[in-house]
């Protein structure tokens, strides 16, 4: 997976072993990177719960 504003790798995993959302922060660039699922059933779910909707990216915390 690699940071939506730089490209820099942020790690690396097999396909479908996210099980949940994750916000991970680029050590090079900051910016908050927020990746989900790749099964629709689980964003479906947590969508239905009202769970966090957060977008792909957020802008560097100064």
């Amino acid at each position: 997976m690699k940071c939506a504003h730089c490209r820099a790798l942020l790690f690396k995993c097999d396909p479908d072993a996210i099980a949940g959302v994750i916000e991970i922060k680029c050590r090079r660039c900051g910016t908050f990177n927020c990746l989900r699922p790749a099964s629709p059933h689980s964003t479906a779910s947590r969508a239905a719960e009202g769970g966090n909707h957060c977008g792909s990216t957020f802008p560097p915390r100064s």
